[in-house]
């Protein structure tokens, strides 16, 4: 299996932190996915928050995407009025052009104005693009000679946050002010999963690496042996008397193969597991991830 250097590797994340700043369930936000830039090979999102007594979620991401989030939740922690319904995850990886590109977007609420001052007195600077004031962000002190991006984030209407990648900013933006709707091939993937999700990924296989296939199959083995083969691998987590994982292998048919929706096989599946063993899985990622 081909393996990637670290800034574009995959992880599992537990995201204990969901239940203090997000609101309530609802389905996966058109809006919010419409932004994603096509051709992302990895997306993931968190559609609910965690209840008390719920076991913590989990997502596949690339490691750069950890990065921006903590590095959001430092610029934003300014705003007492910050509330956040739904966190999307997206990046392209697998080669040298690619990996850097990577983005989190938000909806909830966000208080521009006061983020934007506690940056800018902190270093950061203001640039505009087709009309939306953006904040500059180098990379913070603690990052200097691991990660080397600079990012913009980008607040719409109080109601949007976007931080990441210039270019997929950028891209963004330009989505928002087009009217574009979700990218066909995302959207097809997407649609194998249900609604009623905790968080859910979607990736093209080849970012799979042999640890998180072991780390998979360590929860159950039906899932280490799917994700062998295939295009893309989608699944989704829910919480009912026990943990429900569900997930979907895009098989291709032909190696010409186009289109996602009309060329494909597909794999489909739930995998239920009691919450003490879920709970025991989460644990047994030390700082929270396995790469």
């Amino acid at each position: 299996m081909k393996q990637f250097h670290r800034s574009s590797a995959l992880a599992i994340l537990v995201f204990p932190f969901i239940s203090t700043e997000m609101l309530l369930a609802a389905p996966m936000d058109r809006k919010l996915l419409a932004l994603v830039p096509p051709g992302s090979q990895i997306v993931a999102g968190i559609t609910e928050p965690t209840r008390r007594g719920q076991p913590d979620s989990f997502l596949l991401m690339n490691h750069n995407n950890v990065v921006d989030r903590r590095d959001f939740n430092s610029l934003a922690g300014v705003d007492d009025s910050k509330q956040m319904r739904q966190v999307i995850f997206a990046s392209k990886g697998g080669n040298e052009s690619t990996s850097k590109e990577h983005t989190l977007l938000m909806s909830g609420h966000f208080d521009q104005a006061r983020i934007f001052k506690a940056a800018i007195e902190n270093g950061a600077s203001v640039s505009e693009y087709k009309g939306f004031q953006v904040l500059v962000q180098q990379p913070f002190a603690r990052e200097l000679g691991t990660f080397k991006d600079v990012r913009w984030l980008a607040v719409i209407d109080s109601r949007v946050a976007l931080f990441g990648t210039i270019s997929s900013v950028q891209q963004e933006l330009d989505r928002y002010l087009a009217g574009s709707g979700v990218d066909p091939a995302l959207m097809q993937r997407l649609a194998h999963l249900s609604h009623d999700t905790a968080a859910w990924s979607v990736l093209e296989m080849s970012q799979l690496t042999g640890a998180i296939e072991r780390a998979l199959g360590s929860l159950d083995p039906v899932l280490a042996s799917l994700v062998r083969d295939g295009d893309s691998f989608q699944f989704a987590i829910r919480y009912r008397r026990k943990v429900e994982v569900e997930y979907a292998i895009t098989e291709p048919s032909s190696a010409f193969i186009q289109a996602i929706a009309d060329s494909a096989t597909q794999s489909h599946g739930v995998v239920k597991v009691a919450k003490s063993r879920y709970t025991a899985w989460l644990s047994s990622f030390s700082g929270g991830g396995v790469q």
